[in-house]
């Protein structure tokens, strides 16, 4: 065999090598894609792991779960491509950005609770979830707190955890409520409350969420403005504090499932929102991890109060979701007069 023949049919070995290598990387990374699902989460990690944990176990689908507040949630989805799903956040603060959102009507829908099966397809109402007083029983004393009112004495100043309401959804979702239930269901006539209660906040602005819960349960704080769920789980540790329901009224607003506009893993996204709405996962979430359920075949935990029992306030979603940024420039300038103050 000449040597000229010898090169050639090297260099065809070579050549069908490198073809296999590409036919097997470019494979493998298609599986990797197909099995795959990014979401970005506000909820607690203890509250995300077992719903995760069983939806990779029913679809052998891989999650990947981005922990961080709602509004660095969202800019997550609007920045980042990768991410296929948003998984927390209030319709309130999340509806404004529903045009990132990719337009998916689960057929679990049917079973929801009637108001949450007329929202917009870009967004799947997930659990509905109540504002709530979360107090430490251990380090209260004996400062009675019923309401909003009560967070104004002064025993209370510099005691009170409360986080950025830009950052957190559930900080805004206590803003709107402030406002309806201290401006007699006006919110243009709630702001007085507002400075008086930033007031005695004493400079304490927290960054997150779960700094307010955690905060409470540890003792750094009298009193946290949080929701229900994370109060549920602090009690359900042995945490020693009490949820109240503020006696001026309680604004229950859902929080949400959102499908990126973006992904390229959209019916896993679908397969997703599924899960997380079927029967069994919400009967699960109620009955276990303290969140009130979106549909009407599932009942709430018996560790929290019939929702009946609560006085409820109504406020005008679309009012709330146009004048979000407003109300959240208003909020951080009385903060900041305060501490110039």
């Amino acid at each position: 065999m000449s040597k000229r023949i010898r090169i050639i049919l090297l260099a065809i070995v070579f050549f069908i090598i490198l073809f296999v290598v590409y036919l097997y990387k470019n494979t493998d990374s298609t599986a990797e894609n197909v099995d795959k699902l990014v979401v970005v989460s506000p909820h607690p990690t203890e509250f995300v792991i077992p719903l995760v944990q069983e939806f990779e176990t029913e679809t052998g689908i891989k999650v990947e779960i981005i922990s961080c507040g709602t509004s660095a949630a969202i800019q997550n989805v609007i920045n980042d491509e990768n991410i296929d799903v948003l998984w927390g956040g209030s319709l309130l603060a999340v509806g404004p950005y529903k045009d990132y959102f990719y337009a998916y009507k689960t057929p679990n829908r049917d079973a929801f609770i009637e108001q949450y099966q007329s929202v917009e397809d870009e967004i799947t109402c997930f659990s509905n979830v109540p504002s709530v007083i979360m107090v430490n029983t251990d380090v209260i004393g004996d400062i009675k707190v019923e309401g909003y009112e009560d967070l104004l004495q002064e025993g209370l100043k510099g005691q009170i955890a409360f986080a950025d309401p830009s950052k957190s959804s559930s900080s805004f979702e206590h803003l709107v409520n402030m406002l309806y239930a201290m401006g007699g269901g006006d919110p243009n006539k709630g702001w007085d409350y507002v400075e008086q209660f930033t007031n005695n906040l004493d400079g304490k602005l927290l960054e997150s969420s779960s700094d307010v819960y955690k905060g409470v349960a540890n003792g750094q704080f009298k009193v946290g403005l949080t929701f229900e769920e994370a109060a549920f789980t602090m009690l359900k540790n042995d945490k020693h504090i009490s949820i109240i329901y503020m006696s001026e009224g309680v604004v229950s607003t859902p929080d949400g499932i959102y499908i990126s506009k973006a992904s390229s893993r959209i019916e896993n996204a679908q397969k997703f929102v599924d899960f997380l709405t079927s029967k069994d996962a919400q009967r699960y979430m109620a009955s276990d991890l303290g969140r009130r359920s979106v549909r009407i075949d599932v009942d709430a935990s018996n560790l929290v109060i019939p929702f009946d029992d609560i006085t409820s306030i109504e406020v005008d979603k679309y009012l709330v979701m146009t004048r979000k940024e407003s109300w959240l420039e208003s909020f951080m300038a009385i903060y900041g007069k305060e501490q110039d103050d």
